[in-house]
């Protein structure tokens, strides 16, 4: 990114071609990912580009997803290489547990085979017909094969009536989470679009989203497929990010560290964490990861001293009363628009965007498209760039 950010910016010498950069993570989560055919990766701080950019650290030390504070209290053991005795019983306590008949729940395992046999093993119990959902794709082969990395939907989506499920992407109206689980509960007769009871009670016809791989406004690839997989298991990978309701977690083929720290995070609370074994590696925190979090907290603070003249000034913009902006002229000019282009400004709705696409492919151009549907010209050429693409 910093090399194509240089060239296309035309800057060399700056640090991502001078673009301000905001970047968030957490390295106690699972170390980088070195593929075969790719060039090898490691923790980004040891890198050139961080190194240049010299970035100010913001430390964020309050978690939002436990509401446990034994579970909490492991975990920042765990962050702080500090695990006791007594956070060690805690946890194998939890094996003594099992989910009780017919909870939902999520199994999380160390390695595919495992996640794939079970999960394959569950549906096939299942009775009834089986339907199946190809994802498509839209872009060069080479853009699609980047986006599918950071796809977890299948490309072929298999499901049955009673599969278990769980969403992976947001809900744009807030009815599902990445990582909301729930059953298939029957099929639109319509469309054979899954209909998913989710455990917060929320009865949902899922149909097919979109994921997006753009280059500011140009859209390079795009993966649609309905935002489910089989929820029997999962993997500790695929569950990174997630926050799920209840999970078994098998971790005694735990083969890299953060794994388990990874898997035990992915719960609000100790009484929806059922333990299916565990080894040590599971425990384990890299050594690395440690120290480059000793070296941000201590970069946060320094750089919070050099930067505390900003919080100055924020505190007095707040207590500055803010000028009344005059909105008529702006009203003036899209009433003006509006004479020409009456949805000028106008948000798109569901109607109009599929008549847009039907006529676009019927061969209509931009001026009759315009006319059709009451919008200024570059409105609809920026609007079938996010449909199409270039």
């Amino acid at each position: 990114v910093d090399e194509a950010c240089r060239l296309v910016r035309k800057k060399p010498d700056e640090p991502f071609g001078g673009i301000q950069v905001i970047m968030s993570g957490d390295f106690f989560q699972l170390p980088p990912v070195n593929r075969n055919d790719s060039r090898m990766g490691g923790f980004v701080v040891n890198s050139q580009a961080w190194q240049e950019l010299d970035p100010v650290i913001c430390y964020l030390d309050e978690q939002f997803r436990q509401n446990d504070d034994t579970l909490a209290e492991i975990l920042t053991a765990m962050r702080a290489q500090d695990l006791r005795r007594h956070h060690v019983e805690a946890l194998m306590e939890r094996s003594e547990f099992a989910p009780s008949e017919g909870s939902v729940y999520t199994e999380l395992h160390t390695v595919n085979v495992d996640v794939d046999a079970k999960n394959e093993a569950r549906l096939d119990e299942l009775g009834g017909d089986e339907l199946s959902y190809q994802q498509t794709s839209t872009g060069a082969d080479n853009y699609v094969e980047n986006l599918q990395r950071s796809v977890l939907a299948p490309k072929i989506l298999r499901l049955k009536k009673g599969a278990l499920v769980i969403a992976v992407k947001n809900s744009m109206d807030k009815k599902y989470v990445n990582g909301s689980l729930g059953r298939v509960v029957e099929f639109d007769r319509v469309t054979d679009y899954p209909i998913v009871e989710f455990v917060n009670g929320k009865e949902v016809t899922m149909e097919p989203d979109t994921w997006e791989l753009r280059d500011g406004d140009k859209k390079r690839a795009s993966i649609t497929q309905i935002p489910l997989r089989l929820a029997w298991a999962i993997t500790v990978h695929k569950s990174q990010g997630m926050t799920l309701d209840a999970a078994l977690i098998d971790l005694r083929k735990a083969f890299v560290e953060g794994m388990g720290y990874v898997a035990l995070s992915r719960v609000r609370s100790l009484d929806t964490l059922y333990l299916a074994g565990i080894n040590r590696m599971a425990l384990q925190i890299s050594d690395d990861a440690h120290t480059i979090d000793a070296m941000l907290r201590e970069k946060s603070t320094d750089d919070a001293k050099v930067h505390a003249h900003l919080l100055a000034n924020i505190e007095k913009r707040k207590n500055t009363p803010k000028p009344k902006k005059s909105a008529s002229g702006w009203h003036e000019k899209i009433a003006k628009m509006r004479e020409r282009y009456p949805n000028a400004y106008m948000p798109w709705t569901n109607e109009q965007d599929a008549l847009l696409k039907q006529e676009f492919q019927n061969g209509k151009g931009i001026d009759e498209l315009s006319a059709l549907l009451g919008r200024h010209e570059g409105s609809i050429k920026m609007r079938l760039e996010k449909h199409f693409g270039e």
